[in-house]
């Protein structure tokens, strides 16, 4: 994964690919304050508040967009210091300072957030993307795109943004997000597609308009992401011998200015040629053409130097298609789906990992060491007991994003998601050291059935008081579709929940009530 700051460059270029293609005068532009649209909802943005880019980085008002999702916020005025927190990741930002930190690691800002009288600015697509938002930039009338999200106080539409899906591992059926029935699929795993990428093309007038069109396209952080327009839909397949993925946008052409690493011309005047892959030893080549004529159709192929997962989304607001090469279980030392069996699935998220320690408790002990030890327990439990798959999003002490953990669930059909987690409180809370207990949270109403018992359980399984439970918008428990709670089995910062939690009776004993309200809940 690339550092932070080039992943914010990267993404702020993409919309570039756009610009020709807006629609308005520049002029326009200068004098407009903005918009912000979500989902496809326009937020309202304070009066007086004029949207900004500086060095490249779009600057918000930052209660606009936290609001909407029910993130929290924390706001310093000695300091002038933002935190903003969700499912147990928190960010800091200072107005002034170009230094960000992401759950305790110092990240470099292009721009640093800035105080406009009440209004405090801050760069969206280095917040967005650190809680798992797509984030997009039109600055023909200075509009900002975000989706992943659901505004906490709107329900959710009929006609929500297509869901990323993940590719299982060894399953031959093309992964593709499309929002309309697709075309007539390329030809399925292991069948040879001829003549994919060169050769001579006949060359195609230029498109009309409407006419679905791609204008350009990147690869960086093991994501292929392409800019399309005109109702251009992908599908996506895997093929063998050799190992590749094969993106096609059927009727579609390229657009006259095109945007593409490494461009060339084939002999029939229509672009081809192929993206940078230097750095990502997996991928040994992408390539991209105008594939046919009759139909239209432009061709991408992702050549790997063996089996890749990957995850396709659309973002219907930009037009954005990414192929994300970063599946959870496609390295070494990450969970693999189980085989499809009947029996219930359970997915078993231990929080935080890797970078992302989580809470440290006051004697130093890291708070993802202890979400993972009581996983590990409840899902031996749970396999030797028989009755239900088990599904991990982490086995080991990899770094892991929270849709990730979303993806990982989803892609097993997961009957239900328990994600566990251990609570703290800031330094300068009042008497931190003497809140205590045990809590349970849930994001949907069809959840609650399961964390109600849940609760009982996990109070059952540690001793604490039981702080019941609670509503709030957490990602994984949000953005999952089957049954999703996250349990906060004590306080880090408590010396009696401390001293428990990491004691191996304790860890035996809520892994056992995991598995009994699990049971409970399925009615078995």
């Amino acid at each position: 994964m690339k550092k932070a700051g080039q992943r914010m460059l990267l993404l702020l270029l993409l919309p570039l690919l756009l610009l020709s293609f807006a629609g308005h005068e520049a002029a326009a532009a200068g004098t407009t304050p903005g918009k912000i649209v979500m989902d496809s909802k326009e937020l309202a943005l304070p009066k007086g508040v004029i949207l900004e880019n500086v060095n490249g980085s779009v600057m918000i008002p930052i209660r606009v967009v936290v609001e909407n999702l029910g993130f929290e916020v924390l706001w310093e005025q000695s300091s002038r210091k933002v935190t903003v927190q969700q499912d147990g990741k928190s960010v800091q930002l200072a107005v002034g300072s170009t230094t960000a930190q992401a759950d305790g690691v110092s990240l470099t800002l292009n721009a640093a957030p800035k105080q406009n009288g009440g209004t405090v600015l801050v760069p969206i697509r280095f917040v967005g993307e650190q809680f798992g938002l797509s984030v997009g930039w039109d600055n023909t009338d200075k509009t900002v795109y975000l989706s992943g999200g659901v505004p906490s106080d709107t329900p959710a539409t009929a006609n929500p943004l297509p869901t990323a899906t993940v590719a299982p591992a060894a399953s031959s059926v093309p992964a593709g997000v499309s929002a309309s029935p697709s075309p007539t699929l390329p030809p399925q795993t292991g069948t040879e597609i001829p003549e994919e990428v060169g050769g001579s093309i006949t060359a195609t007038p230029t498109p009309a308009a409407t006419s679905p069109v791609v204008k350009g396209a990147v690869f960086s952080e093991n994501r292929l992401i392409v800019a399309a327009a005109g109702g251009a839909k992908a599908t996506v397949t895997r093929v063998t011998g050799p190992d590749r993925i094969v993106v096609d946008f059927a009727g579609a052409v390229f657009a006259p200015d095109f945007s593409g690493s490494f461009p060339g011309v084939s002999t029939g005047g229509s672009p081809q040629g192929k993206l940078d892959v230097s750095g990502y030893p997996h991928i040994s080549e992408i390539r991209y053409a105008l594939f046919s004529t009759n139909p239209a159709t432009v061709r991408f192929v992702i050549q790997t130097t063996g089996y890749q997962n990957y995850q396709v989304s659309t973002d219907e607001s930009t037009g954005l298609v990414t192929i994300d090469l970063n599946a959870a279980n496609s390295g070494p030392g990450t969970p693999v789906n189980p085989g499809f069996t009947g029996r219930p699935v359970i997915a078993l998220d231990a929080g935080h990992g890797g970078k992302q320690s989580g809470a440290v408790s006051l004697t130093g002990k890291l708070e993802k060491s202890f979400n993972l030890a009581v996983i590990l327990k409840a899902g031996a439990i749970l396999t030797q007991e028989g009755w239900a798959d088990v599904i991990y999003t982490r086995t080991s002490d990899v770094t892991l994003g929270l849709q990730d953990r979303v993806n990982i669930a989803q892609a097993a059909n997961a009957t239900l998601f328990v994600s566990l987690h251990a609570n703290s409180l800031d330094k300068g809370y009042p008497n931190r050291d003497k809140v205590n207990g045990s809590e349970t949270y849930y994001s949907r109403s069809e959840s609650l059935p399961l964390a109600e018992i849940m609760q009982k359980h996990l109070v059952a399984g540690t001793g604490f008081k039981d702080n019941g439970v609670r509503s709030k918008s957490l990602h994984v428990t949000r953005e999952t579709k089957m049954p999703a709670i996250l349990l906060e089995a004590g306080y880090l910062t408590n010396p009696g929940d401390e001293a428990a939690l990491y004691s191996e009776q304790l860890q035996d004993n809520l892994a056992r009530e995991i598995v009994a309200g699990i049971k409970e809940y399925l009615g078995l």
